[in-house]
């Protein structure tokens, strides 16, 4: 009786250490699954651009020029990728201000500068085209979409306002790139042509549509790696588009600065 009772307690401290490892044991016979890692990966962080911009209105209606702009803009990010694949998808959304500048109005200086508004969304698709550096190195290939917002204002006489206000909606065609300079230290650029954007301007008096719009936009960034998932980084933009509408009139937009990003990846 006593041997039963030891054999008993044995197995049952056996079967107790068996669950205790392992509850739910995976038998791959029983159902012919086999689980693997997750292939998307991504980031999502938070970006601030300091910017300084242009933008120069001339022609048959006259001219309307505002230069030495400077802009203050909050930016969420985010990219996700899929390494099975080799596709990429990624957003930006920012939204700032444009806090002051000079503006001219067919040759009459602005009295005034009234803080106006600047925002945007990107949307870019790429693929994996090419690897360097033994694999450290990624070339892709993007397409995307850029809806662009920016509005100038000035006072004029005392009480009267004209403003220069311009709505994008742009294709990008290009080719991004990204790479390690050691294991904290990570790099990344992408530069676009805008081949084609529709452009409306609006100065509170006419209204007018673009014939055609063509640019050129382009990032890039330095990263560390402060920890397994989170980088800081700093990097510069780019963005000059130009216009091209009916009675001779034609404007040019640019706007540059320094960005400041923190991320945590996925």
């Amino acid at each position: 009786m006593k041997t039963s009772v030891v054999t008993i307690l044995s197995a049952i401290t056996a079967a107790g250490s068996a669950m205790a490892a392992d509850p739910f044991p995976y038998d791959p016979g029983m159902s012919g699954e086999v689980y693997t890692a997750s292939t998307l990966r991504g980031s999502i962080g938070l970006r601030y651009w300091y910017s300084q911009g242009s933008n120069e209105f001339n022609g048959a209606l006259g001219t309307a020029n505002a230069e030495n702009v400077t802009g203050h803009t909050a930016e969420v990010f985010g990219i996700l990728e899929d390494i099975s694949t080799r596709t990429s998808a990624k957003t930006m959304v920012g939204f700032g201000k444009n806090s002051n500048g000079d503006q001219t109005w067919v040759g009459l200086e602005s009295n005034d500068w009234n803080t106006t508004n600047l925002g945007y969304v990107l949307l870019d698709g790429g693929w994996e085209v090419a690897k360097f550096a033994g694999g450290k190195g990624r070339i892709k290939a993007l397409v995307g979409y850029h809806y662009l917002s920016d509005k100038t204002s000035a006072t004029y006489f005392g009480t009267q306002k004209r403003a220069m206000m311009n709505k994008w909606h742009a294709l990008r065609l290009g080719v991004a790139a990204d790479g390690e300079l050691s294991d904290r230290i990570g790099w990344s650029i992408d530069a676009a042509a805008v081949p084609w954007s529709y452009n409306q301007f609006d100065d509170g008096f006419n209204t007018l549509e673009s014939e055609y719009t063509y640019g050129f936009e382009a990032d890039a960034a330095l990263n560390v790696a402060l920890t397994s998932n989170w980088d800081i980084g700093v990097g510069g933009r780019y963005w000059w588009l130009h216009s091209e509408y009916e009675l001779d009139q034609d404007q040019t937009y640019q706007r540059y600065g320094l960005l400041i990003e923190s991320k945590y990846k996925f």
